[in-house]
């Protein structure tokens, strides 16, 4: 196969050589095994992380020590699907719908559920964080990764990220917190008080995450929680 040669000399796309060698191997192989499951990715969705998991292990540990029996579960952002397919597969009765504002990224967390027949157990919504009309029914349990890469170090992301990871998924503005700001505004608008929040933030976050979830949430226990690296990887508030 030839090397594909950019149309001009000041063209960015990138060549084909710089495609093969940079495009991540999950978007080459075109799975990721996450929570010991097989998932589907490609450039519709950000490439699920190991330390995501561990938000994964909070909520099904919470579950465990819950009096709720049958919790309903919000996956906000939900891409590939991973984090509400593994909850469903986890906690067989909770109820979990999941959203996102790309269309694209449903239809392969869609396919993700069917692949792990598990579409039975998620309802799946495009809506731009909480401005769908339902569920109608108490959210016990909110559970979140949204873009929260402070807009100005996305440049600087290594080329597997930035040049093939969708933006959408990476970009969250100027400190890397507006969309959590947002999320929490709208759950106090629309008078929700869910019993457990766990957002995926970024290592440079934790006052910041505490500060502004105290803002939101005045009588909430508020704590972060460190990945296996020791970097800040989860706000949770409950």
């Amino acid at each position: 196969m030839g090397t594909w040669t950019p149309l001009s000399k000041h063209s960015n796309k990138p060549t084909h050589r710089h495609i093969i060698h940079n495009m991540p191997k999950q978007y080459l192989q075109g799975w990721i095994e996450f929570y010991r499951l097989r998932f589907k990715v490609d450039g519709r969705v950000l490439i699920p992380r190991p330390e995501t998991e561990l938000l994964v292990d909070e909520i099904i540990n919470y579950c465990k020590l819950s009096p709720v029996t049958y919790p309903l579960i919000l996956d906000i952002g939900t891409g590939s699907g991973n984090i509400a397919i593994s909850l469903a597969k986890n906690l067989p009765k909770a109820k979990i719908f999941a959203t996102d504002i790309s269309e694209e990224a449903l239809e392969l967390a869609k396919e993700n559920a069917r692949l792990n027949k598990i579409q039975n157990r998620i309802f799946f919504i495009k809506s731009d964080l909480l401005e769908f009309s339902g569920p109608k029914a108490k959210i016990d349990i909110i559970a979140t990764n949204l873009p929260y890469i402070p807009r100005g170090r996305i440049p600087y992301l290594d080329p597997s990220v930035k040049d093939f990871e969708p933006w959408i998924a990476l970009d969250g503005g100027s400190d890397g917190f507006d969309l959590y700001r947002k999320l929490f505004q709208q759950i106090k608008e629309k008078g929700w008080k869910p019993k457990f929040i766990v957002c995926e933030i970024d290592y440079t976050h934790g006052e910041l995450a505490q500060t502004e979830a105290k803002k939101y949430f005045p009588n909430a226990q508020v704590e972060v929680k460190t990945d296996l690296a020791q970097n800040i990887r989860i706000l949770i508030i409950h």
